[in-house]
């Protein structure tokens, strides 16, 4: 059972605290920690488009194989940095991969992808503005309404 209506789905915009995002990045890097911590968050480095530089960011992410799907909300900018250069770097359970970053927007082709995302990582969905149904599956109508205020970052790895 999915809701029918059409009331707007309002993708919160509260960003974490900065030293909740160094905290996450140092237990990433800690051993004995960054194994456990790093099956949920990952770290993403990417090269800023104006300034060259390397800005690393803590993510949630599911992973399939060799594609990594990571979100973000669509307000924040450190995404845009892969319109121009889609290298990244991702740090997953203590082992630096690299790979291809393609960023999309509100595409209507991502849903699937957005909604297996958050049926993987349940706890990520409030973060979105989904819920899910009495039947413990993500709100399609929600997920399809939140896609446009979210940015879903499909990573090929190298």
């Amino acid at each position: 059972m999915t809701t029918t209506t059409n009331k707007p789905v309002s993708v919160p915009t509260a960003a974490p605290p900065k030293w909740f995002n160094e905290m996450m990045a140092s237990l990433l890097h800690t051993p004995g920690l960054q194994h456990w911590v790093g099956k949920t968050i990952a770290l993403i480095t990417v090269t800023g488009r104006r300034t060259g530089k390397s800005y690393t960011t803590p993510v949630t992410y599911y992973r399939d194989g060799n594609t990594v799907i990571v979100l973000t909300k669509r307000f924040r900018n450190w995404w845009r940095n892969l319109l121009d250069n889609p290298e990244v770097e991702l740090r997953l359970e203590g082992r630096s991969l690299r790979g291809r970053a393609r960023p999309s927007v509100g595409d209507p082709a991502e849903l699937p992808a957005f909604i297996r995302f958050l049926e993987n990582r349940r706890l990520d969905a409030k973060a979105y503005g989904v819920t899910f149904t009495p039947e413990g599956r993500v709100d399609r109508d929600e997920a399809r309404r939140a896609l446009s205020e979210i940015v879903l970052i499909r990573i090929t790895l190298d």
